[in-house]
């Protein structure tokens, strides 16, 4: 709660909207804010050289 307000912050941003509307319709004073937590890093992906390219093993035209 901020200056009397609810802050609501979630990973959806559509849904944290969604939220905060519907607790205004009701009357709640409340405000969306966005999650500014950061990502996680990403885990390397492993490199697959060598290997043909992908849709070309066992396809005809014809």
């Amino acid at each position: 709660m901020l200056d009397g307000r609810e802050l609501y912050a979630g990973a959806q941003w559509t849904h944290v909207q969604r939220f905060a509307d519907a607790l205004r319709a009701r009357g709640h004073d409340a405000v969306a804010i966005r999650d500014e937590t950061p990502l996680p890093p990403r885990a390397p992906r492993p490199r697959l050289t060598g290997l043909p390219p992908r849709g070309t093993v066992g396809r005809r035209r014809g």
